[in-house]
């Protein structure tokens, strides 16, 4: 007898827990800064920060947060993995509020409490690590973390004040020199790539639809250098470094926000978007050239040309760069169906997607089996903590059975097709392509 939808759905969503998983793009906090974890900590330290809702630690003002946000879907899957993880039966409420924090700073007592969640609970084999703090970081546990090198501070390394929103600036990551010098700077900038792949680092993470939109032009070398003189001319009485060396400030809050591009006023945006648009197609090559894959940011982000249609251009113009598009481009997600049909260099990865619009992560996944090989599709948690961690794959597991579920139902695959599917998003795909031989 043919299994019903719910049946269905359940084994689905079963095997999937059960399976081992390679989770492509987190921010997991260093051990040393959930050591005295709580539940505000926890908050603080999620997409729930991300809401535009402020709170205190009144009662009342938790009451308010919770009337406020409790169907957003930040909070209603992260609350899913505390009911989950901590055998909890009633929902977070103003009145059990400290109950909950409780509960959580007793486990975090274990220091290996964020571990064994990961590793056991979610089933990780290798996570994908961009710490932004600390571009390049494996969190010092290379056998869980594979590094991934974050590297928009060099978009801002026209200027020796100039910063990302993270507050970083190349010359204060990487001591050096001011460089006036166009190939100069791009031969340090490959430099650094070689090097940080050779410490271990599996793909060149670019988020800088935070602070710019993806329409990358092509620029001639000639031009390049004249804006490029132009811009570090003015920067040459700035001094050589600004801020705190890494590991001495600390981490740059999760909210949005917060940090914002810092740019020299003096300078020429026309000049600095040039500059930029120069530099990434230098990446591309030198991330080809070095076989590194490409992580990019793309959809929100500021808002304004960051949707993926942007990179049409540069993705036709570097067919030997493997682009990783990470987030699917929410919420222009049809964005992706159109570059993964066309570009057999264009990785579409759901990252975050079933945490930020289950709904919309739904359709994402029905287009992209039908649309993409299926060996270009990708998942990752896009979280900072263990418990949210959970929260995004019980996120993503449910998208993921359901759409299989459905398309089993309607007949467009069968279940040893669907188990084919499952095994190759959540392991098969990135293991290979992010060659981790170390996850079998």
């Amino acid at each position: 007898m043919p299994l019903s939808c719910q049946e269905l759905y359940t084994e689905l969503s079963e095997t999937i827990a059960n399976r081992p998983k390679i989770n492509t793009h987190c921010h997991q906090l260093p051990d040393r800064e959930v050591r005295q974890f709580d539940l505000e900590a926890l908050l603080r330290n999620s997409y729930v920060n991300w809401c535009g809702v402020a709170w205190d630690d009144t009662e009342r003002s938790h009451a308010s947060l919770i009337a406020k946000v409790g169907f957003n879907s930040f909070f209603v899957w992260l609350q899913k993995s505390l009911l989950a993880l901590y055998g909890e039966e009633t929902r977070l409420t103003a009145a059990n509020w400290q109950n909950w924090s409780d509960r959580i700073r007793a486990a975090y007592q274990d220091p290996l409490h964020s571990r064994n969640l990961l590793t056991r609970q979610c089933g990780y084999r290798r996570m994908l690590l961009d710490a932004y703090w600390d571009p390049g970081s494996d969190n010092g546990s290379p056998h869980l973390y594979a590094p991934i090198y974050r590297i928009n501070s060099f978009f801002f390394g026209y200027s020796a004040v100039s910063a990302d929103p993270d507050g970083n600036n190349p010359y204060q990551l990487y001591p050096h020199t001011f460089i006036r010098d166009l190939d100069e700077y791009l031969g340090w900038v490959n430099d650094n790539h070689g090097a940080h792949q050779a410490a271990g680092c599996v793909a060149l993470k670019i988020p800088i639809a935070y602070d710019r939109g993806l329409d990358f032009e092509p620029v001639s070398r000639d031009q390049a250098r004249q804006v490029f003189a132009r811009l570090t001319a003015v920067a040459a009485d700035q001094p050589e470094s600004t801020g705190q060396k890494v590991g001495q400030r600390a981490l740059p809050s999760n909210a949005p926000g917060i940090g914002a591009p810092r740019t020299d006023e003096s300078v020429d945006a026309g000049d600095i978007k040039t500059f930029q648009d120069f530099l990434f197609y230098q990446i591309c090559h030198m991330a080809a050239e070095l076989d590194l894959p490409v992580q990019i940011h793309t959809g929100m982000g500021q808002g304004h040309r960051t949707n993926a249609a942007y990179l049409q251009t540069a993705i036709q113009n570097n067919p030997a760069t493997r682009f990783v598009l990470l987030h699917c481009s929410y919420p222009w997600i049809q964005d992706i169906s159109m570059l993964a049909d066309k570009y057999p260099n264009v990785f579409p990865d759901l990252t975050m997607l079933p945490l930020v619009s289950t709904r919309s992560s739904m359709t994402m996944l029905h287009e992209l089996i039908e649309r993409a090989s299926l060996d270009r599709i990708f998942w990752g948690c896009d979280t900072w903590t263990a418990e949210e961690s959970f929260g995004s794959l019980l996120a993503f597991r449910h998208v993921l059975a359901l759409t299989l579920t459905e398309k089993i139902s309607a007949g467009y695959f069968t279940h040893a097709d669907a188990l084919l599917v499952i095994d190759a998003i959540l392991f098969n795909n990135p293991q290979r392509f992010y060659k981790l031989a170390s996850a079998g």
